[in-house]
């Protein structure tokens, strides 16, 4: 099947009339036309049945809702910046791809949403920047990503586990197991959890991965981004999923996070059994909404292994 950027550049190239569309995919749960309008922008449009509603503000990409002749609804997607021009196919391409496990009833709404997520990454507000520990912290999770949840795990499936930008208890829900993820500095001792229910699994099995971080060697944040880039690009959707959590995250490539150089001296998994020591949401006595609390590492030496758990 032609891509959409390469039916875009057919219809270009053909003789037809402008404002001319073509179905993308009849084997799509969603009407899904690709078209130039008269002004010669490229289109994507969705023709539904019913009136959406909570369309979206006006941004890089400019949404028009339009009643048709028949009855139904049309959707058109245009680029407003014209400096976005090569984001648009993928982007486009990217709205098709992830609404094609939907039906007809919910699908309008799922590419909306995934449309919102888009602009968080085309749109970023004011943004004063990750501070150092934020950034180790970040660092901590991606190398996770990358030389362990990805060896593991198809790509795609790597990266819709790394659920931590999208505020999950936990930053990993890889296959049948949970994964938390702490970065500390060499010498430290205990990792502070920030939240009852962070350790708290029910039957799924848990690891607290310790990642131990020299920040005197090694490669920036800015650096370890660009190769997972790299290494992304072949599954496009993996890509734009990763991209899209990051500018969740608040995270952006700047300068002076190039200056930064982090190594991961080690890692350490602790099996979060039922006798392992921790607070949780469910034992909390009435009254009380909200704890942090420390974990002292040197009295968890006996749950402390080299290896991830056998689930994962």
């Amino acid at each position: 099947m032609n891509s959409i950027e390469e039916l875009w550049s057919k219809i270009a190239d053909e003789d037809t009339p402008a404002g001319a569309f073509r179905l993308y995919d009849d084997s799509h749960p969603l009407d899904l036309f690709v078209g130039i309008d008269p002004e010669g922008r490229r289109v994507l449009m969705l023709v539904v049945d019913q009136c959406p509603q909570d369309l979206p503000a006006a941004g890089v990409i400019e949404v028009t809702l339009n009643q048709r002749n028949d009855g139904q609804f049309s959707l058109l997607f245009r680029l407003a910046r014209p400096e976005f021009h090569e984001l648009f196919g993928r982007l486009c391409q990217d709205l098709v791809e992830t609404s094609r496990t939907s039906d007809r009833q919910n699908g309008t709404a799922r590419l909306l949403l995934r449309l919102s997520r888009w602009r968080k990454l085309l749109e970023p507000g004011p943004n004063q920047g990750l501070t150092d520990r934020q950034l180790r912290g970040l660092f901590g999770e991606l190398w996770f990503l990358k030389t362990v949840a990805m060896i593991r795990f198809d790509h795609l499936a790597a990266v819709y586990g790394w659920n931590g930008p999208l505020g999950a208890s936990q930053d990993f829900q890889l296959g049948d197991a949970l994964v938390e993820i702490k970065t500390v500095l060499p010498g430290a001792h205990s990792i502070s959890i920030s939240s009852a229910d962070q350790l708290e699994n029910g039957s799924v099995p848990l690891q607290l991965a310790v990642v131990t971080i020299d920040i005197s060697q090694g490669i920036s944040p800015v650096e370890l981004v660009k190769q997972l880039r790299q290494e992304l690009v072949s599954t496009l959707v993996a890509l734009t999923e990763f991209d899209i959590r990051l500018a969740e995250l608040g995270y952006t490539d700047r300068p002076e996070y190039e200056q930064l150089r982090f190594a991961v001296q080690s890692i350490h998994y602790y099996p979060v059994t039922e006798a392992f020591p921790r607070i949780m949401l469910s034992h909390l006595p009435a009254g009380v909404s909200k704890v942090t609390y420390d974990l002292d590492l040197l009295q968890c030496g006996q749950y402390r292994s080299e290896y991830i758990h056998e689930h994962l």
